[in-house]
């Protein structure tokens, strides 16, 4: 993700989190975010993980017949220009490889299909009573996919390797709550909080209490690597001799092709009864969505992605609309955002105003075709799945409302000489931009209020006039989850948060606005995330994330719009995959659980 969270941009190539954007329109552009995936969620009030959770869906149509044994499928995987590699050390933070890659780098945890944290080589992971030390104890009997066992001091030769500040790990944010990280960055120190405490048990010192913890330990860099397969001298790729300890392991790998992976015999869970090899064909560049439809129509493959540019291609087709597959829970929300220090949104009534003006659902059903569901918070649903929040409703679409809100402002659109810009990327699809054109018509058409639509600039011209401005008076943004807890909230409008200084500036130091008082807000809202984030017990925690948000909603400070809609084609004699809205097509596992039965003769 190169930032453990962030929005992303709607055209492709899609969004590196660190840049900013608008909305995304497809599977491709949103999994190259992806870190933007992912959120998880720890067993127990207080961040315990233990018992292995029970899949929450399954996406597969039942088949009947014989279950079929050594088949090999091919499941596409799209990097999305960034380059293939096969290292979990070592790669970028980008959404293909958060699902792909725990098919064969194991960790002490891991992300259900859903974002939910479970168990995996580590028996559980438990905090203590202020949750600044986790100890974590391994299951009995696991092993590398060489065969040689696995022991806590593995884990932390593996971790250090992550964390060697000559080469340090794309994905090392994701270990910063460490207690020493900045030390071990700065070469100050090679102790980096963990310790092995005998070959069993492991454990984990923290800065400060991290809540969510468990979900940054489900990331893939904290994946355990066998060193005597990579110290062993040859000139076979070591990563490719069994270095993992994953339910497979990879076998053949060419970055520009294809990855190969067939079962690892030394996992501690039965492999699937039916598959004994996955073949991953690398499809890239713009009709990379194209290219893995052909694929399946060609049953060259068992899946493929079917976003709004496909789908009247999908529909139109009896055969393939008959293997639809919608994930009806949502990761991501798509929302408006605007600077606080920019005029006219210094004043929180015309922030308001937009936010009203707006009817989501005309946006999510007219406008993207039914592609996003019209959104009610800036959190995510599928939190009410995996953390039980209950997130409070935002500002209700009120035009005559928003008319009143803009009079009591002083903001009059017909005689006002401040300009309003919303600059999307030149290269975004003309399709695309077509539809944001939309949006700012229908609150031009609401309120008066006009907004230019500038497409003459490229993503990193917007980014740099961004930079000169210190601010976006008028964004688009997409954040997906990233925590097993509304910890979203705290990472884009939190006073530290690199997405809100320079960004949308909710500043403690804003000055109160006739009877609204965003400053105010703006402090008790980082007062409540802080409590929240250190809260072990998760009712206190969602009340504390609750509250936070309804402020953040009241002074709008982002205006939530929709939830992405995923949407899939599968084969329908595989059966037993589970996809969600942190897996997205791919399923989140090929396990004792996933069977071939029905499969028409070839």
């Amino acid at each position: 993700m190169t930032s453990r969270i962030g929005p992303t941009t709607p055209t492709p190539p899609f969004a590196r989190l660190l840049e900013a954007g608008m909305v995304p329109r497809s599977r491709r552009d949103l999994m190259r975010v992806s870190a933007l995936l992912a959120a998880s969620a720890a067993a127990g009030s207080r961040g315990v993980v233990a018992a292995p959770a029970r899949p929450a869906t399954s996406s597969a149509r039942f088949q009947t017949g014989d279950t079929e044994t050594d088949v090999e499928i091919a499941i596409p995987f799209t990097p999305y220009g960034q380059d293939v590699t096969i290292d979990p050390h070592r790669t970028v933070n980008w959404g293909p490889f958060w699902v792909m890659f725990p098919y064969v780098w194991s960790g002490l945890l891991r992300f259900d299909e859903n974002g939910a944290v479970e168990p995996d080589l580590a028996e559980s992971v438990t905090p203590n009573d202020d949750g600044t030390v986790w100890t974590a104890t391994l299951k009995e009997g696991i092993a590398f996919a060489s065969g040689n066992p696995i022991t806590a001091n593995h884990f932390v030769m593996s971790w250090q390797r992550a964390l060697d500040h000559t080469q340090l790990s794309p994905m090392a944010q994701f270990m910063e709550p460490l207690k020493g990280y900045a030390d071990v960055l700065a070469a100050t120190a090679i102790d980096a909080g963990f310790r092995a405490v005998d070959d069993t048990t492991i454990e984990i010192t923290l800065s400060r209490p991290v809540s969510f913890f468990p979900s940054y330990l489900a990331t893939f860099v904290w994946a355990v690597l066998d060193p005597d397969v990579l110290a062993a001298d040859g000139d076979a790729d070591p990563l490719l001799s069994g270095a993992g300890a994953g339910p497979w392991q990879i076998t053949e790998f060419d970055p520009l092709a294809r990855i190969v992976m067939e079962p690892n015999p030394h996992y501690w869970a039965p492999p699937s009864p039916s598959v004994s090899r996955i073949v991953w064909p690398i499809v890239t560049g713009g009709t990379a969505d194209a290219t893995a439809l052909q694929l399946y129509r060609g049953d060259e493959a068992v899946s493929a992605d079917v976003p709004l540019s496909l789908m009247e291609t999908v529909q139109g087709d009896e055969a393939l609309a008959a293997e639809l597959v919608t994930i009806e829970d949502h990761s991501s929300v798509t929302a408006i955002s605007m600077d606080f220090n920019q005029e006219p949104f210094n004043d929180v009534r015309v922030r308001q105003a937009i936010a009203a003006a707006i009817d989501k659902e005309a946006w999510a059903a007219e406008i993207w075709q039914g592609t996003y569901a019209p959104a009610t918070s800036f959190s995510p649903p599928v939190l009410k799945t995996i953390a039980n929040y209950e997130a409070p409703a935002g500002i209700a679409h009120d035009p005559e409302h928003a008319k009143s809100l803009l009079a009591d402002a002083g903001f009059d659109p017909a005689t006002s000489e401040i300009e309003i810009t919303y600059f999307q990327p030149a290269l975004d699809s003309p399709e695309d931009q077509e539809r944001h054109r939309l949006l700012l018509q229908a609150i031009q058409d609401a309120t008066g209020v006009e907004i230019t639509h500038n497409t003459s600039l490229t993503r990193e011209q917007i980014t740099a006039l961004a930079q000169d401005n210190g601010g976006r008076q008028f964004d688009i943004v997409q954040w997906w989850l990233a925590t097993d807890t509304p910890a979203l909230l705290s990472t884009v409008a939190s006073q530290d948060s690199p997405y809100n200084a320079g960004w949308i500036n909710w500043s403690a130091e804003l000055e109160p606005v006739d009877e609204t008082d965003p400053g105010s807000d703006a402090a008790a809202f980082d007062e409540l995330v802080t409590q929240a984030e250190a809260e072990l017990d998760e009712a206190a925690r969602n009340d504390d994330y609750r509250r936070a948000e309804e402020l953040l909603l009241q002074d709008a400070v982002y205006i939530p719009l929709g939830y992405w809609v995923q949407r899939y084609v599968q084969k329908p004699w595989l059966q037993g995959t589970r996809q969600g809205p942190w897996s997205g097509r791919t399923p989140v596992r090929i396990d004792e659980e996933v069977v071939v039965r029905g499969r028409p003769a070839t």
